[in-house]
């Protein structure tokens, strides 16, 4: 074995940051619109669903941030071991901040 310590593909490491921080932004707008009847009518609107448009807003947002951070040096920075480190704190914080707003609202 070489002393080289393990390395994900720049495409890969990109898609994973994407990934952390749209989970965290779904949690965000999720909260708004609970807190803010208008923001919640606005996104009901394209789809019919304020879920819906939010899902689509999500998906969006992880392929364009995914592809633009592919573009940048960032991936090339990032340990595997950190990044799962930041996927499961996106994660775990998504879900307490969600428990947490749906316990006090």
């Amino acid at each position: 074995m070489n002393g080289d310590p393990p390395k994900l593909g720049r495409t890969s490491a990109a898609f994973a940051l994407s990934a952390a921080i749209t989970i965290l932004f779904n949690t965000v707008v999720a909260c708004a619109k609970d807190a803010y009847g208008p923001l919640k009518a606005l996104m009901a609107s394209p789809s019919g669903s304020d879920w819906t448009t939010q899902g689509l807003a999500d998906v969006i947002l992880f392929f364009l941030l995914g592809a633009a951070l592919s573009k940048t040096s960032l991936p090339e920075k990032c340990t595997p071991k950190s990044l799962t480190y930041f996927l499961a704190v996106a994660v775990m914080v998504a879900g307490v901040g969600l428990f947490v707003w749906y316990v006090l609202y």
